[in-house]
Formats: structure tokens, sequence, C-alpha cells
């Protein structure tokens, strides 16, 4: 298994590191989360036309990313293959009439996300989260190996057993050591948070994620994998 990390700020991070996405490579190619400029930064990656796009929820840094796939799906030809919650997949179907690409919806399938979908030999399981609005996060397992992620969420017991012995986690990390009160309340998570979860759910590596303009502060306690613009992690 094959991790890209594709953009890892938060809706109001650096345009830098870009927004919420990465890309999952197992014997099929899976994107997780579309914010905006992913199209590009796949492309910028090196990364193949995705199997199947999985979008957490319908914030803008996890969407809006969405309809350049659907207008490259037209131009190329191609089904674009889209799974998440209903609420999601509504949203997403009002985002390209919203931008006047309703034309190319014929090119795309639409999965409701249940809690277990198997594409190939790879097994896909999915949890909600607490976030002010329906979020998933979802682990991923092909051959023995295990990848999870949160998307965005205050710390969850789901979560920490979705991640459960799996070599890595991919953790939202919105605020730092001291902040827990104003990032909970708001359905986030802070570096302090993802260590814990680390820990509990006993996995081997942690990649914080979802940085907003703050730097993190990760304390020990665990193996961490800090992401970069396009950064690859084989487990």
């Amino acid at each position: 298994m094959e991790i890209y990390i594709v953009g890892y700020g938060g809706w109001i991070s650096s345009p830098y590191i870009g927004y919420a996405s990465l890309y999952v490579k197992t014997d099929i190619n899976i994107l997780l989360d579309v914010g905006e400029c992913t199209y590009a930064r796949v492309i910028q990656c090196n990364l193949p036309w995705p199997d199947l796009i999985f979008i957490s929820h319908r914030h803008g840094d996890h969407i809006l990313g969405l309809p350049t796939f659907m207008l490259m799906a037209k131009r190329l030809g191609k089904k674009l293959k889209i799974i998440a919650n209903r609420e999601t997949l509504e949203a997403a179907k009002a985002l390209a009439i919203a931008t006047g690409i309703e034309n190319t919806l014929q090119y795309v399938e639409f999965l409701e996300a249940t809690r277990e979908v198997t594409m190939g030999q790879t097994r896909l399981r999915f949890a909600k989260t607490s976030h002010p609005i329906d979020t998933l996060a979802v682990r991923i397992e092909h051959e023995g190996k295990c990848a999870t992620y949160s998307s965005d969420t205050a710390p969850a017991d789901v979560v920490v057993e979705l991640a459960r012995g799996c070599d890595i986690l991919i953790h939202e990390v919105s605020g730092n050591p001291g902040q827990e009160d104003e990032v909970h309340r708001v359905g986030h998570s802070t570096t302090v948070d993802a260590i814990e979860i680390s820990k509990r759910a006993g996995v081997k590596m942690l990649i914080p994620f979802h940085f907003y303009t703050e730097l993190p502060i990760v304390p020990p306690g665990i193996t961490v994998v800090l992401p970069t613009p396009c950064g690859r992690v084989v487990i």
C-alpha cells in the first residue's frame, strides 16, 4: 500500500500546502477528499486517474475540487466513481449544477457509503465522526496492510476503533496543545488528541493532517510521519 500526500491544509491554511486530499494505491487507486486544486496537484504528483473518490463530508476544503474531476471525466470519456454519505452525494450533485456542468453527471457513478465496501482486493470501512455535519472516517485494508483517515473530527472513540491495529493513522490536527476547548467546540482535534488516539488504537505511525495557520506542535509518544507535498509513504 502506498499513500501520497496531495494536500494537507484546512480551509484557511496556507495555499502552499494544499487542501485536504490523500491518494492511496492498493490494487485500485483511491483519492480521499478533493479540496480546491486537487486535480492540478494530482497531475503535479504524477498520479493516475483515480478508480474511486471518497469524500468525507461536504465542507468546501474537502469537496470544492470535485467539479474539475467531473469535467475531466467527460473530456476523457472516463467513469468517475464517488463514494460518500447521502448528504455529501447530494452536495456533489448540487455542486455540478451550481458550477454549470450538470452535463457531466452522466459520467459519474454515485455510491452511498455503507458500513463496509469491497472493490477488487481492497476493503473500505467507514465510521461517522464527531463533526458539526455528517462526516465519515475511512479504514482501507489491502493484503494485510491498513491505513485509516480520520477526516475532520473531535476526539472520537469510533475513530480509535476504526483505526485499531492499523499500520498508519492520518488524523486531523486543527489545533495545538492548550487549544483543546476551542478546537473541540467546533468538531476538531489537537496534536495531543491525535497522539492519544494513535496510542489507544495501537497504530504504528501517525501522519498529522489538516493544519490551519499555526504549525503543528506534536508532543512525543508515537512515530510521526511529516507530510510534504507529493510525499509518499509505503506500508
